[in-house]
């Protein structure tokens, strides 16, 4: 009897990871996301420019600024470069920085992290991604198929301790909403919206960005986004 018990959650476990992959690779297929194998993507969000480039091995993100020396007037250009979210560098006017470690792993941080969120769902096809599928959760009156997403410690990154819900239109399997625990910076709960924005052959998410107080449940977080409990701390809107 215990083997086939066994046998049976198995059987399930293996059910239900098939259908959490079916649900990432509709859900990339839709935004169109396969095409970031396909060509190099340039994107605006604050003062910087950002780059995208998976068409190479490694890949690559890199984020930009130009500024001006207050003394000559000439261009400073900085870069920040990161292959394979691992190995940071930063240059200005093309000559390499010397950086202590913990600058490193704050600039390298938030260049993933925005690389990270711009790709989405993309990123749950990384191998340190551990994928659970949830029960459907309706949110707004609609159904959405729920993924739990964590991360190992191997190739997780500083990162690899938080943890992510995220909302799948159940027709479409559009990205539609997110929630996500997060330890670094003393850490916090956040609850996203996405907004689609077409590009291309791509469907980008801007999105609506709620707060929540510490410790609370992420699967709380649609229930109490639509009582209007959430704080909206900005909005996050690339270019």
């Amino acid at each position: 009897m215990n083997r086939l018990i066994t046998l049976i959650l198995l059987i399930s476990l293996s059910s239900c990871q098939e259908e959490a992959t079916r649900i990432i690779e509709s859900s990339i297929e839709y935004h169109g996301f396969e095409n970031f194998y396909k060509e190099p993507v340039e994107f605006k969000f604050r003062e910087y420019t950002y780059l995208i480039d998976r068409t190479r091995s490694p890949y690559l993100y890199t984020k930009k600024i130009q500024l001006q020396d207050s003394i000559t007037g000439q261009p400073i250009i900085q870069i920040d470069s990161l292959w394979n979210s691992t190995e940071f560098s930063r240059s200005i006017n093309g000559e390499r920085l010397k950086l202590t470690e913990e600058d490193e792993t704050r600039f390298s941080n938030s260049l993933n992290s925005v690389a990270y969120f711009y790709q989405l769902p993309l990123p749950l096809k990384d191998d340190a991604a551990i994928i659970t599928l949830l029960e459907n959760t309706f949110i707004e009156g609609k159904e959405y198929a729920t993924l739990k997403v964590s991360f190992s410690e191997e190739n997780g990154g500083t990162d690899h301790e938080d943890t992510y819900r995220y909302y799948f239109d159940t027709s479409t399997y559009a990205l539609s909403y997110l929630s996500y625990d997060f330890h670094i910076n003393d850490g916090g709960i956040r609850f996203r919206k996405a907004y689609q924005r077409p590009q291309g052959n791509f469907i980008f998410l801007d999105y609506d960005n709620y707060k929540a107080p510490k410790g609370t449940p992420l699967d709380s977080l649609p229930i109490l986004f639509e009582k209007g409990k959430l704080e909206l701390l900005s909005k996050i809107v690339s270019e």
